[in-house]
C-alpha cells in the first residue's frame, strides 16, 4: 500500500468552507477513501473546498477523476474547488492532460481566498 494521508481542517464559525491537506499518493488504492471523505463534507453543506497538494507526490487518472467529480458536484451547488500549491510533478500531470484549464490552481492561500470571496 502506498503512502497516503488526508487531513480535513475544522470549520471556523460555521463556515461552509474546508481546507483539506492530501499527502502521498492519490491513486486507485487511495481514491475510495479520498472520495468518501470529501463527499461526506459535501453532505454536511460544505460548498467550498481548498485542497493543499503541496505534499502530494503522485496522482493517477483515478485521482484526477475523483477531483473532477468533486468539482462537478461543488459547482452544481454553486460552490468551488481550488487546488493549492501542487508539486511540480503533479502540476505537470495536470498541464500535460489539459486540466489546468478545468481546475482552479493557485500558489497561495491568498489567491484561493480571492476566488472564494470575490470583491
Amino acid at each position: 500500500m502506498k503512502n497516503y494521508d488526508l487531513t480535513i481542517h475544522e470549520a471556523q464559525d460555521g463556515e461552509s468552507f474546508r481546507r483539506v491537506d492530501v499527502i502521498g499518493c492519490l491513486d486507485s488504492h487511495t481514491v475510495v477513501s479520498f472520495e468518501k471523505a470529501l463527499h461526506g463534507l459535501l453532505d454536511q453543506s460544505v460548498n467550498s473546498v481548498m485542497i493543499d497538494l503541496s505534499e502530494l507526490s503522485y496522482i493517477s487518472s483515478a485521482g484526477i477523476s475523483a477531483l473532477m467529480g468533486l468539482t462537478h458536484r461543488l459547482r452544481k451547488a454553486s460552490g468551488e474547488l481550488v487546488l493549492l500549491s501542487p508539486t511540480d510533478k503533479v502540476y505537470r500531470v495536470f498541464r500535460t492532460l489539459g486540466f489546468t484549464n478545468i481546475f482552479k490552481i493557485v500558489d497561495s492561500e491568498a489567491e484561493a481566498e480571492g476566488i472564494f470571496s470575490p470583491s
